[in-house]
This record gives structure tokens, sequence and C-alpha cells, in this order.
């Protein structure tokens, strides 16, 4: 099962990964600027808001599994032993 097929389960999952997606595609566009101090840190902020969103996404498609997570560490080595990584 991947992602995309949780999107049924509840709005609010929808919504995470709605946002999710969104905030990908901000880091996309900064990366896509000539490098400045300016556009480091944005880059910077920017991963650092889709990193606590996917592990957000992935703590709740877990959650789904009946697998809880507490941590980044443990939502993303549980994910690949499930098979979404």
């Amino acid at each position: 099962m991947t992602l995309c097929d949780f999107t049924h389960y509840n709005v609010g999952f929808r919504e995470k990964v709605s946002r999710l997606k969104n905030a990908l595609s901000t880091l996309d566009e900064v990366l896509e600027h000539p490098f400045s101090e300016i556009v480091r840190d944005a880059t910077i902020q920017r991963f650092e808001y889709c990193f606590e969103l996917s592990w957000k996404v992935l703590k709740k498609a877990l959650k789904i599994e009946g697998i809880e997570v507490v941590s980044p560490r443990q939502a993303i080595r549980s994910a690949f032993e499930v098979g979404y990584l």
C-alpha cells in the first residue's frame, strides 16, 4: 500500500498530504533561484518545513497501519520496513 492509498481515510490526512505537496512545490521553486545567502536561508527553512510535514504524514499513515511512532527517525525506519520508502 502506498501513501496515496490512504487519502480516503479522512479529511485531515488528505489536508496533510496536500500541505506537503504545496511545501515541496515551494521548495522546488526556491531551488530555481541563483545562489545568495537569502536563497540559502529560504531553502533551509523550506526544507525543514517539508521534513516536518513528511514525518508527520508518515506517522499518520503508520498509525493507520497500527504502528505507533514518536520520532522522525522511528517514522522513517518504520516506513522503510513496511515498504513506503
